[in-house]
């Protein structure tokens, strides 16, 4: 018998997990559709996640409107999208994105967002990876935030109701593998909340927070895909994550390729350079600065960059477990010039970049790989279920093209809420899913029951995340990856065998650890599978690319209960295009 409670029912048509760019913009999709909305986030509204909170000096949103270059327009955009992951990545999903993102930045501008412009009135747009010609678009430097604030300003007038502080953690379905409700835990409070609704739009992130350090906010640790694979959704590419350097004291401060080219010298706590200590004879460091881009990859000299970080990490680390950087003497211009935004970010923190040392190392940025989506609208194999943002696989590979992100969150955020407030407006939840929530309660009250032991859950959390960031960064190999695996194993171990001392008060931490371990498997037997190096993923005992046998896409799922692995091969082009 439960002893857990349901504190509070709540009824709503759509209900949107998540509180960045992509839930905010299926948010508005779903109310202007004229159903009943209702947004629960894990943290702060507007205070949380990646989009609230995202910065380098090179953030904007990627889409083909030719102002910079009227030769630019969204088949182009479609092919050096595709390039970059073609293979890996659902065509059919890159052309959506490519062909309807100049839609979602009209969207943006006839709410308000004042987009930088040319005195001609033609959006600045400037190049990034992947790009044939400029076409991101930028607000004064932060326009991830620009975007989530004006999205937010048109909610707030549709009086959707925002629960901040609610970690939703279970996805409830019907007996026909429908969408019934879900299931959240109020961090502060405690209370548990049902909400039923017959569609659900995952949409809450993604899980750079496995890692010791992350960009955005502490709360993404893959409650998503956790979620999502428990309902027996794929878990795709989750090996490919964007990882790279960036300040990590005061605070996280990604460093995107501008940076680089007054050429900081980084240096251990022994005073060594560790650029001229790893870097090969052979290799210039000219090249290796000049290649730096954000995130790390094998493809390009600047390898050894990110790869010198994590080795001086584990031999000579600086107090936090970075590495000492410093800006060289006369770079002040370059600077000035190069990484303004970067330079008054820093200052705002208390780091003067001309006058002090400061400690970077390399932080987990984006997850490449996600929850599998089906469609264009974001459907998955769960009638009522709809992913978008980062939460979602399927549109990014290997490589994720500069600018790409956030314009993902403006086309399958409105896509999926449309599509979502479609599916509530003709579906009737015709079981009462309060029956399946007991259960889940049930299972919550044996946990809390049981979990009588001494190790403490934020201990075993701080233990994953530091064992992630050793063994699952840039440099893997089949040894570190054991480590990782076998350090997983024994969590959930302990968790079946009640080590942990579980009660109402820390359930919301307990469940959160539960999701983290979910998410650091895929991640990790992904990364184990592919025995190859890609991009971001670089293998150190299978140091080459292999074309022959890994342009496919591993996935993860969930059978008997178990996670097992396999390989899907996606089309090269989508179905429309004609073959010649």
């Amino acid at each position: 018998m439960s002893y857990l409670k349901i504190g509070r029912i709540i009824e709503t048509d759509v209900l949107v997990v998540g509180g960045g760019g992509a839930a905010a913009r299926a948010a508005l999709s779903s109310v202007e559709s004229g159903v009943s909305v209702r947004i629960a986030v894990k943290s702060k509204w507007l205070g949380s996640g990646s989009t609230a909170t995202a910065f380098s000096e090179l953030l904007a949103i990627a889409a083909a409107i030719g102002h910079a270059d009227e030769r630019d327009h969204p088949e182009i955009h479609y092919e050096d999208t595709l390039d970059a992951g073609r293979g890996f990545i659902d065509p059919e999903l890159v052309w959506t994105l490519a062909s309807e993102v100049p839609d979602r930045i009209q969207d943006l501008r006839n709410i308000g967002l004042n987009f930088d412009k040319e005195e001609n009135g033609k959006l600045v747009q400037g190049m990034s990876d992947f790009a044939t010609y400029p076409r991101t678009c930028r607000v004064n430097g932060v326009t991830a935030r620009h975007i989530l604030v004006a999205l937010a300003k048109q909610i707030k007038k549709h009086n959707v109701p925002i629960d901040e502080n609610i970690m939703v953690f279970k996805l409830l379905i019907d007996k026909n593998k429908s969408i019934s409700g879900a299931l959240g835990i109020n961090r502060d409070t405690k209370e548990i909340i049902l909400y039923k609704t017959p569609s659900i739009i995952l949409a809450c992130g993604g899980a750079h927070h496995v890692y010791k350090y992350g960009v955005g906010t502490p709360d993404m640790t893959g409650n998503g895909y956790a979620m999502a694979y428990e309902l027996g959704i794929p878990l795709i590419n989750m090996e490919f994550i964007q990882i790279g350097p960036g300040v990590i004291n005061p605070s996280i401060t990604l460093l995107s390729g501008p940076v680089w080219k007054p050429k900081p010298i980084l240096t251990n706590t022994k005073g060594e350079n560790i650029l001229k200590k790893h870097v090969p004879p052979h290799v210039k460091l000219e090249d290796v600065y000049n290649h730096k881009v954000f995130p790390f990859t094998i493809s390009t000299a600047a390898y050894y960059l990110d790869t010198s970080i994590q080795k001086e990490l584990e031999l000579n680390p600086t107090p936090n477990g970075g590495v000492w950087c410093t800006m060289p003497d006369g770079s002040e211009g370059t600077v000035e010039q190069k990484m303004p935004k970067t330079k008054g970010v820093l200052k705002s923190k208390g780091i003067d970049v001309f006058k002090d040392q400061f400690e970077i190392a390399l932080v987990a940025q984006c997850m490449n790989g996600g929850a599998l989506i089906e469609s264009p609208d974001g459907t998955t194999n769960i009638s009522g279920l709809f992913i978008a943002g980062e939460t979602a696989g399927g549109v990014r590979g290997p490589d994720r093209p500069g600018g790409n992100s956030l314009a993902e969150g403006q086309v399958f955020g409105y896509r999926t809420g449309k599509a979502a407030a479609a599916y509530a407006d003709k579906k009737e939840i015709t079981e009462n899913p309060e029956k399946e929530s007991l259960a889940v309660l049930d299972d919550l009250s044996e946990l809390i029951s049981i979990s009588k032991g001494e190790k403490e859950l934020n201990d075993a959390i701080h233990l994953l995340k530091e064992t992630m960031y050793k063994n699952c960064l840039v440099i893997r190999n089949d040894k570190r990856l054991n480590v990782a695996l076998t350090l997983i194993d024994e969590l959930e171990r302990s968790i079946v065998n009640g080590d942990f001392n579980i009660d109402e008060n820390n359930l919301f931490t307990a469940i959160d650890l539960k999701h983290m371990l979910v998410t650091s498997r895929a991640i990790v037997i992904s990364a184990k599978a592919r025995t190859e190096s890609r991009s971001c993923h670089y293998r150190e005992d299978y140091p080459e690319k292999d074309d022959l046998n890994w342009i496919n896409s591993i996935y993860v799922t969930q059978i008997d209960g178990e996670m097992q692995i396999n390989t899907r091969q996606w089309p090269k082009t989508r179905k429309s295009e004609v073959q010649l």
